[in-house]
This record gives C-alpha cells, structure tokens and sequence, in this order.
C-alpha cells in the first residue's frame, strides 16, 4: 500500500513537470525568448500574466512534491499563496483576452471574436476547478485531481502553440480547437493512471473533466452566433 501511495504521489510530480515543460516549449519562441532579447513589447498585463502562469507551474511542482516527500504539513501551510496564484491567473486571463479582443476588432484581425470565447472559457473551467478544489482541501484525493484539471486547462495556450511550432498552415483557432483536444489528453492520462493504480477512474476527473468537455462544446456552438458577437463588441467596448 505505502509503494502504491507512493508511486501515485510520484506521478503528480511526473505530471507537473510535464507541464512546465510544456509550457516553457510552448511560450518559448513567441514569448520568452523575445522577451529575453528585448524584442517582445506588450501591456504590463501581458507580463504579469506571463509570470503568473509560470509561477502557478512552479508552485504545482512545488507542491506535488511536498506531499510526494511527505512534507504535506508544510504543503498546507502555503495553500493560501495558490489561491492567490489562482485568483491572478483568472483575472489576468481575462483581461489580456479583452484587451486582444478590443485592438484585433480595431485593426481588423481575424476570427477575433470566435478566438476570444476559447481565451475566455479558460480563465472560466479555471475558476471552476480551483473553487471546487478550495472547496475540497480537506478531501485530498478531490482537492489534487480538480488542481491537476485546472492545470491541464491552464496550458491550452502553450499547447497551442506547440502545434503552431509542429503545422504552422493550420488557422489559429484550428491550432485552439486541437490544443482542447490535447489539454483533454492530459486528462485521459491522469485518467488512466488512475484506472491502473486504483482499478476505476476517480469521480473528480469523471465530473471535472465532463465539465471541461461541456464547456470546449459550448464554446463550439456559440462562439459564431449572433449573440456571441454581440457580447464581444460590448467588451471591446469595455477597454475603449
């Protein structure tokens, strides 16, 4: 019993260092890198959520690897600063959507309005699984599969941009409809892990990761419809 907690413990750090890993690849020729030779210039908020991001992948190691070191007292304690890490993330999400959304209607760009209500379901399934999870603290076998989903949310971007790195002929909002597709991946690989090591997937991934896949069909069935356009236009308007 001990080597199966174990190894299950192990596998959570296993999964959140494959997601730093995927999102330094992901973010690294279009965001890192210009940033690191001075090439790269956008509003403050497009730092800050930059920042956030990472550190949020680095405080999921952090904490996998607390609890995979039996330091859970200590995991505890510094629970309060992923709540805070959380609440950033959300909110600069929504924001560097926004102020997307407002300058490519100026300047024209392409799909603007399809493209933000998949920037903007995240920052929602996000708030969604770290709520629950906040919600469950005293439940850790709810509250690390509902942080591990808000993850796999979290790095749709960077997905995104690996397969733009892999096919860049593909549309962006292709590219964002086959990061879902692989954000869901992650998710069917904590899945069937779970499956391996304890005979059934966990309720939380079953629940969690319908409600990720209800959300990613919504935002297929709206984001081309009349009152979807209608929506975006007032929030551009917002930043005007």
């Amino acid at each position: 019993m001990i080597t199966v907690t174990r190894s299950r413990h192990t596998f959570y750090v296993a999964m959140a260092c494959a997601g730093a890993l995927i999102a330094v690849v992901g973010f690294s020729r279009r965001y890192l890198l210009p940033v690191a030779a001075g090439t790269f210039h956008a509003p403050a908020i497009v730092h800050l959520h930059g920042i956030i991001t990472f550190t949020w992948v680095a405080f999921l190691i952090l904490q996998t690897t607390l609890v995979a070191t039996g330091r859970t007292a200590y995991h505890r304690s510094i629970g309060m600063a992923g709540i805070a890490l959380g609440t950033l993330l959300v909110y600069t999400a929504a924001q560097v959507a926004i102020l997307q959304l407002a300058r490519e209607l100026t300047e024209g760009g392409p799909s603007a309005r399809e493209f933000v209500a998949t920037l903007l379901s995240l920052p929602l399934m996000v708030t969604g699984m770290i709520g629950f999870g906040i919600a469950n603290v005293d439940r850790p076998e709810i509250h690390k599969r509902l942080m591990m989903l808000a993850t796999c949310v979290v790095l749709t971007p960077a997905l995104a941009r690996i397969i733009q790195l892999l096919d860049s002929s593909l549309s962006r909002l292709a590219r964002n409809d086959l990061a879902g597709l692989a954000s869901d991946a992650l998710v069917l690989i904590a899945i069937a892990y779970d499956t391996r090591t304890r005979g059934k997937p966990h309720p939380a991934y079953l629940v969690g990761g319908g409600c990720i896949l209800l959300v990613q069909i919504a935002v297929l069935a709206v984001r081309s419809t009349p009152t979807w356009y209608g929506f975006t236009n007032w929030l551009a308007s917002l930043v005007a």
